[in-house]
């Protein structure tokens, strides 16, 4: 089990002051997919090799837009526990990314890992 996060990314404490961990596996790995596509890369503190190359990729002005659900999908899928992913984003009028990100676990389990993912 991870550290649990709050939705802006801070760890949770409980009630009692102490410092909570993920309710399931599930949950785990949902969030350490989380935190694979928002983490820029570059940006690990003990590990710079990790995160997505948003800079480089994903916020060109031409995107090309398989290459970089090939880059989502290869980084979500190499979380400990994913065996396959299902993304679908699109870009807004403002050129904004929104989109969705469904895992499968080892365990068989599907979950709706990101319902609408940002930036």
């Amino acid at each position: 089990m991870n550290l649990l996060l709050t939705e802006d990314w801070d760890i949770f404490v409980d009630g009692t002051g102490q410092l909570a961990v993920t309710p399931s596996i599930e949950y785990d790995i949902a969030q350490q997919v989380a935190n694979e596509i928002k983490l820029f890369e570059g940006e690990g503190w003990f590990d710079r090799s990790q995160g997505m190359p948003h800079f480089t990729k994903t916020f060109e002005a031409n995107p090309n837009w398989s290459l970089i659900k090939q880059i989502f999908t290869q980084h979500v899928e190499a979380v400990d526990g994913v065996i396959e992913s299902e993304i679908d984003f699109y870009l807004d009028k403002d050129r904004a990314l929104h989109g969705v990100i469904y895992t499968t676990t080892t365990k068989g389990t599907l979950a709706n890992v990101i319902n609408n993912l940002s930036y």
